[in-house]
């Protein structure tokens, strides 16, 4: 015969440490079944967790890219908005040009708008995307087009006492020998505008160490900016206001708004109107090409988004497979252990109630 030790101890103890078993695989269970993943990872993969880690930490990287090319495409957006705009403006000044004429009525209309036009174009050049300028090269924290006077004031247009003004009505002054508003502007013959404007009015555009258009218009770098769009392709994300199509643009303006065109006689008018949309329909076609190249970078970012969206989830699919579990098995697992925990609860209370004094 075996000799047993009982105890009221060994009898309250044993269906406790059961309870708190059935406890702690509910908790997990329950996890499971809420998330549809497993609670603890590590413990249940094993060696396989460096992998499940590595899986997520590219699905991470793939969401940042994501994340940066939704950001670029933002830019290339307002890049677009912006040139769209400028290509509207130069059109309907280019129509207007050769609807005009160049009567008085006609000439003093196209003054006008080309003074209006010049404001559009450089708002439409300082466009921003968040805080970066999109047509400052890589100078992306300051405005592409900026003016101030000769005292080193800001000057908030060009016809605001703007040292490009100032470049212009000295650049005339020194081929005529008086100013854009003097009656002598009516002498000016066409040979000695045509030298004028492809000599010293073209230099008032170039870039470059002492160009005009660097000197008095220009913050810009001619370094643009590239943004990587997925793991081997980069697209340029930013342009310059030193581009040639803005500045024929800026210069065909500036040939009717600033050159005395009111006051010149009929074949000068005619000369400088034939330069001006020239010189326009030159600066939008570049635009045109330029509207291209930023939206086939669109299409390049658009491309990369699909690919980096399939790579992310087939990256999904290999992290379900090592992480996810049942959830209706999960739940019909927690459904039996909440009836076995009750039968504990019930079975515990009924052993806490036995006493061997009941039995002497």
């Amino acid at each position: 015969m075996t000799n047993f030790l009982v105890s009221n101890y060994s009898l309250l103890s044993s269906p406790r440490n059961a309870v708190s078993k059935i406890q702690q695989e509910l908790t997990i269970m329950q996890k499971q079944a809420t998330t549809g993943r497993l609670a603890d990872v590590g413990l249940a993969l094993g060696l396989r967790t460096n992998q499940s880690i590595s899986l997520r930490s590219e699905v991470e990287s793939v969401d940042r890219q994501l994340d940066t090319n939704a950001i670029v495409g933002q830019r290339f957006s307002v890049m677009q908005n912006a040139l769209d705009s400028l290509s509207t403006t130069g059109s309907d000044f280019l129509s207007s040009l050769i609807a005009n004429g160049t009567g008085d009525p006609g000439i003093t209309a196209s003054v006008q708008q080309a003074s209006a036009s010049l404001q559009q174009l450089v708002g439409a050049l300082n466009s921003s995307s968040g805080a970066r300028f999109l047509f400052s090269g890589s100078a992306t924290d300051q405005p592409a087009v900026g003016f101030t006077t000769s005292g080193g004031t800001k000057a908030d247009t060009y016809f605001d006492g703007s040292t490009a003004q100032d470049a212009t009505a000295a650049a005339f002054a020194a081929a005529f020998g008086f100013s854009q508003t003097d009656a002598a502007v009516a002498d000016i013959t066409e040979s000695d505008l045509e030298a004028f404007l492809d000599g010293p009015f073209e230099d008032l555009f170039t870039t470059g160490t002492g160009g005009g258009w660097t000197d008095n218009w220009s913050n810009a770098d001619d370094t643009t900016v590239e943004n990587r769009i997925s793991d081997s392709e980069t697209v340029k994300t930013s342009y310059s206001a030193n581009e040639e199509a803005f500045r024929n643009i800026a210069k065909a303006y500036v040939m009717l708004s600033d050159l005395g065109a009111e006051n010149m006689n009929d074949g000068a008018r005619q000369l400088l109107t034939s330069r001006a949309i020239e010189t326009l329909s030159k600066g939008l076609s570049q635009l045109t090409q330029m509207q291209a190249e930023i939206g086939g970078s669109q299409n390049r970012v658009d491309l990369a988004d699909e690919t980096l969206k399939a790579r992310k989830s087939v990256l999904n699919i290999s992290i379900s497979d090592l992480e996810e579990v049942d959830q209706y098995e999960a739940s019909t697992r927690v459904t039996g252990l909440q009836t076995l925990l009750e039968t504990s609860y019930t079975l515990t209370a009924r052993i806490s109630q036995l006493s061997l004094l009941n039995y002497i």
